[in-house]
C-alpha cells in the first residue's frame, strides 16, 4: 500500500449523486445501499439505462451509445444477463468485422465522458472497449473475445510501443489490465515500461495520455513498474486535489471517481 494523506474528503461529490458512478460510490463507499434514496435513484438509473435497446442489441444504432449503456450497467446492475450480452453481441460483431485504421476519424472527447477511455481513431476506441466490457461481464474466455485479446496482445509484442498513437496504446492497456490472463502478458508489461518512459516529474503521462484514466489502469496492476508510477501520479493528486475534496476542472465527478477508485486499490483510502 502506497501511504497518503488527502488534505480533503474525496466523497462529498457523490452525495445524492444519480449517475452510475455516483450510485457505485454511494454504495460501495458510502454504505447507502440500504436507504430508501439510494434504491430509487439506483431503480432509475437502471431502468434509463436499460430502455431503448433494439432488437439488433444496440442503442439508438450506435456503438459508443451502446458502450455507454453497457458501462453504466456495468457500475450499476453489475451482473451480466441477456440484455448486457445482446449488446455485447452486437458490439462484437461491429468491432470485429474489420479492424480498420488508425486514420480513421477521431471519437472526440466530449463523446467519452464518463467511460474510461482516451479520445483516438475510431477503431482504437470501440475494440478496445468492447474488450473491456467483455472481460468485465463475464466473457473473457468466449472464443471471438479470446481471439481479439490475443490478435491486440501479439500487435504490441511484435511491434514497438514507441511510435504507436500514445491514445491508442492507452485503451488497449485499459482492456488488457482487465483481462485475468492478460494483466500478466508481456504486451501488458511493455506498455507499462513505455509508460515509465513518459512520466513526468510531475507524475502525469503528458498530454496525449488522460491522467485520471490511465492512473485507474495502472493501480489494477501489482508489479513494481506499475506502483513506481502509481506513486508519482498519486502525490500529483495530493497536489492537486480541489477544495471540496474533488479532482478535475470538467467532469469533475467522473475524474474523481477514477482517482478514488485508485487510491483505494493502492493506498486503502
Amino acid at each position: 500500500m502506497i501511504p497518503v494523506r488527502l488534505p480533503h474528503w474525496p466523497y462529498t461529490i457523490f452525495k445524492s449523486s444519480p449517475t452510475p458512478a455516483g450510485l457505485y460510490a454511494r454504495q460501495k463507499w458510502l454504505d447507502e445501499a440500504g436507504t430508501a434514496g439510494w434504491q430509487a435513484d439506483f431503480s432509475a438509473c437502471v431502468a434509463h439505462l436499460r430502455q431503448g435497446q433494439s432488437a439488433d442489441g444496440l442503442w439508438a444504432g450506435s456503438a459508443l451509445e451502446t458502450i455507454h449503456r453497457l458501462f453504466g450497467l456495468h457500475l450499476t446492475q453489475r451482473e451480466p444477463d441477456a440484455l448486457t450480452d445482446k449488446g455485447l453481441d452486437a458490439l462484437l460483431q461491429m468491432a470485429t468485422k474489420r479492424r480498420g485504421s488508425d486514420n480513421a476519424p477521431v471519437v472526440s472527447p466530449d463523446r467519452l465522458h464518463g467511460l474510461p477511455f482516451a479520445a483516438a481513431a475510431r477503431p482504437s476506441v470501440i475494440l478496445p472497449a468492447v474488450l473491456f466490457l467483455a472481460a468485465i461481464f463475464g466473457r473473457a474466455f468466449d472464443p471471438v473475445v479470446r481471439k481479439r485479446y490475443e490478435e491486440m496482445a501479439a500487435d504490441l509484442t511484435a511491434e514497438a510501443p514507441a511510435g504507436q498513437p500514445p491514445e491508442a496504446l492507452h485503451n488497449r492497456l485499459r482492456a488488457l489490465v482487465v483481462h485475468p490472463d492478460f494483466v500478466g502478458h508481456p504486451a501488458t508489461a511493455s506498455l507499462v515500461d513505455w509508460l515509465a518512459g513518459r512520466q513526468t516529474p510531475q507524475g502525469d503521462w503528458g498530454a496525449e495520455i488522460p491522467f485520471y484514466p490511465m492512473l485507474n489502469a495502472l493501480a489494477h496492476l501489482d508489479t513494481p513498474a506499475a506502483h513506481r508510477q502509481t506513486e508519482r501520479a498519486v502525490a500529483h493528486l495530493v497536489h492537486h486535489q480541489n477544495p471540496d475534496g474533488s479532482w478535475g476542472k470538467q467532469d469533475r465527478q467522473w475524474c474523481t471517481f477514477l482517482a478514488v477508485h485508485a487510491l483505494r486499490n493502492r493506498c486503502g483510502i
